[in-house]
């Protein structure tokens, strides 16, 4: 009886994961980094930077294998951050920098920020911010283009 009851729990227990499976994502962290994609109207992660607390500037490397962009936007995840300024600097060398001046909350992102002279290859992102020290620790931001 006990056997029986035991498997029932089991098969029950199993169907219920595989139904799961089918509605939750499988790895979050793959689904983010794609192989680069080139297709226009697609966002491509082009890299993340764990910040430090209080004002500081970043550096997130992109290179030109990345591919070119037409506008980028940041998500930031674990904590709440202000976003001064960026810096984009384009593969041949020419700065662009951008007034950005938003606080943005855990799990949220700024807007889509288009590009000066249309689809341009990155070379880095120059990132200027603001960070409070929280019990929930460092934010991590991360960089989207759009192709």
């Amino acid at each position: 009886m006990y056997r029986r009851t035991f498997l029932a729990s089991l098969g029950l227990a199993a169907a219920t994961a595989a139904s799961l499976s089918m509605i939750l994502p499988i790895d979050s962290a793959n689904a983010q980094r794609r192989p680069p994609s080139n297709r226009p109207g697609t966002w491509e992660l082009l890299g993340s930077q764990k910040v430090n607390f209080g004002a500081d500037r970043d550096v997130i490397r992109v290179g030109r294998r990345e591919g070119q962009f037409r506008a980028i936007k940041l998500r930031v995840q674990d904590n709440d951050i202000e976003v001064l300024d960026l810096k984009v600097v384009y593969a041949n060398g020419a700065p662009d920098d951008i007034r950005v001046r938003q606080n943005i909350r855990k799990n949220g992102e700024t807007r889509t920020i288009d590009l000066k002279g249309g689809t341009r290859a990155i070379r880095e992102i120059q990132l200027t911010y603001k960070s409070r020290p929280s019990l929930r620790g460092r934010a991590t931001v991360q960089v989207y283009g759009l192709h």
